[in-house]
Protein backbone atom coordinates (compact mmCIF):
# COMPACT_ATOMS: atom_id res chain seq x y z
CA UNK A 1 0.00 0.00 0.00
CA UNK A 2 2.54 2.42 0.71
CA UNK A 3 4.14 2.02 -3.19
CA UNK A 4 0.31 3.18 -4.23
CA UNK A 5 0.24 6.25 -1.40
CA UNK A 6 3.56 7.47 -2.80
CA UNK A 7 2.38 6.92 -6.70
CA UNK A 8 -1.18 8.78 -5.77
CA UNK A 9 1.23 12.02 -4.11
CA UNK A 10 3.58 12.04 -7.35
CA UNK A 11 0.50 12.18 -9.72
CA UNK A 12 -1.38 14.61 -7.61
CA UNK A 13 1.96 16.98 -7.16
CA UNK A 14 2.49 16.92 -11.37
CA UNK A 15 -1.02 17.21 -11.99
CA UNK A 16 -2.67 20.27 -13.22
CA UNK A 17 -4.84 22.02 -10.91
CA UNK A 18 -8.00 21.07 -12.82
CA UNK A 19 -7.31 17.77 -12.23
CA UNK A 20 -6.47 18.19 -8.61
CA UNK A 21 -9.74 20.08 -8.13
CA UNK A 22 -11.67 17.31 -9.92
CA UNK A 23 -9.62 14.26 -7.64
CA UNK A 24 -10.69 16.48 -4.39
CA UNK A 25 -14.16 16.76 -5.39
CA UNK A 26 -14.64 13.16 -5.69
CA UNK A 27 -12.82 12.45 -2.26
CA UNK A 28 -15.22 14.24 -0.93
CA UNK A 29 -17.95 12.96 -2.30
CA UNK A 30 -17.16 9.78 -0.84
CA UNK A 31 -16.20 10.67 2.68
CA UNK A 32 -19.06 12.90 2.79
CA UNK A 33 -21.14 10.03 1.85
CA UNK A 34 -19.11 7.92 4.97
CA UNK A 35 -20.25 11.02 6.83
CA UNK A 36 -23.45 9.64 6.80
CA UNK A 37 -22.78 6.24 7.11
CA UNK A 38 -20.93 6.84 10.19
CA UNK A 39 -23.89 9.28 11.23
CA UNK A 40 -26.36 6.65 11.14
CA UNK A 41 -24.26 3.73 12.42
CA UNK A 42 -24.24 6.16 15.77
CA UNK A 43 -20.36 6.34 15.22
CA UNK A 44 -19.41 9.74 16.14
CA UNK A 45 -15.93 9.29 16.98
CA UNK A 46 -15.56 8.58 12.89
CA UNK A 47 -18.04 10.96 12.08
CA UNK A 48 -16.10 13.55 13.83
CA UNK A 49 -12.84 12.71 12.73
CA UNK A 50 -14.24 13.28 8.68
CA UNK A 51 -15.59 16.08 9.36
CA UNK A 52 -12.47 17.86 10.54
CA UNK A 53 -10.86 16.46 7.72
CA UNK A 54 -13.45 18.17 5.21
CA UNK A 55 -13.48 21.47 7.19
CA UNK A 56 -9.94 21.99 6.40
CA UNK A 57 -10.59 20.98 2.70
CA UNK A 58 -12.83 23.36 2.05
CA UNK A 59 -11.14 25.73 3.82
CA UNK A 60 -7.71 25.20 1.98
CA UNK A 61 -10.24 25.07 -1.44
CA UNK A 62 -11.08 28.76 -0.39
CA UNK A 63 -7.35 29.65 -0.51
CA UNK A 64 -6.60 28.33 -3.59
CA UNK A 65 -9.60 30.32 -5.18
CA UNK A 66 -8.55 33.45 -7.58
CA UNK A 67 -10.20 36.44 -7.62
CA UNK A 68 -8.46 37.42 -10.28
CA UNK A 69 -9.39 35.01 -13.08
CA UNK A 70 -12.96 35.97 -13.01
CA UNK A 71 -14.45 37.80 -9.91
CA UNK A 72 -17.93 36.78 -10.41
CA UNK A 73 -17.23 33.00 -10.74
CA UNK A 74 -15.10 33.00 -7.63
CA UNK A 75 -17.46 35.08 -5.42
CA UNK A 76 -20.08 31.86 -6.79
CA UNK A 77 -17.36 29.10 -5.46
CA UNK A 78 -16.57 30.70 -2.81
CA UNK A 79 -20.12 30.94 -1.51
CA UNK A 80 -20.97 27.63 -2.13
CA UNK A 81 -17.57 26.51 -0.42
CA UNK A 82 -18.27 28.54 2.45
CA UNK A 83 -22.10 26.98 2.95
CA UNK A 84 -20.53 23.28 2.51
CA UNK A 85 -18.47 24.97 4.92
CA UNK A 86 -21.39 26.25 7.33
CA UNK A 87 -22.97 22.66 7.07
CA UNK A 88 -19.88 21.03 8.05
CA UNK A 89 -19.75 22.99 11.19
CA UNK A 90 -23.64 22.31 11.85
CA UNK A 91 -23.21 18.54 11.88
CA UNK A 92 -20.26 19.07 14.10
CA UNK A 93 -22.53 20.84 16.59
CA UNK A 94 -25.75 18.54 16.34
CA UNK A 95 -23.87 14.75 15.73
CA UNK A 96 -26.26 14.50 12.96
CA UNK A 97 -26.31 14.63 9.40
CA UNK A 98 -27.17 18.05 7.69
CA UNK A 99 -28.13 18.09 3.75
CA UNK A 100 -25.11 15.72 2.72
CA UNK A 101 -27.88 15.17 -0.38
CA UNK A 102 -27.52 18.51 -1.49
CA UNK A 103 -23.91 18.88 -0.56
CA UNK A 104 -22.96 15.76 -2.64
CA UNK A 105 -24.75 17.29 -5.75
CA UNK A 106 -23.03 20.60 -5.32
CA UNK A 107 -19.45 19.30 -5.09
CA UNK A 108 -20.98 16.94 -8.43
CA UNK A 109 -22.18 20.24 -10.02
CA UNK A 110 -18.80 21.96 -9.46
CA UNK A 111 -16.72 18.41 -10.85
CA UNK A 112 -18.57 18.59 -13.75
CA UNK A 113 -17.78 22.13 -13.98
CA UNK A 114 -14.26 21.63 -13.94
CA UNK A 115 -14.45 18.45 -16.16
CA UNK A 116 -15.92 20.69 -19.15
CA UNK A 117 -13.15 23.03 -18.36
CA UNK A 118 -10.88 19.94 -18.87
CA UNK A 119 -12.30 18.82 -22.07
CA UNK A 120 -12.73 22.68 -23.61
CA UNK A 121 -8.90 22.81 -22.59
CA UNK A 122 -7.76 19.51 -23.88
CA UNK A 123 -9.77 20.15 -27.41
CA UNK A 124 -7.96 23.32 -27.64
CA UNK A 125 -4.93 21.71 -26.62
CA UNK A 126 -4.08 24.03 -23.10
CA UNK A 127 -3.86 20.94 -21.10
CA UNK A 128 -2.46 18.01 -21.16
Amino acid sequence: MQAWKRYTQNEFETSNPIKNTIYIYERCIIEFKKIDQAFAGLHFSTADLLLDKMEKIFEELKLQLNPEVDAELYENIYRLYTWISEQIREMQVLRQAVNIDPIIHVITQLKEGYEGVMQYAKNDHYLG
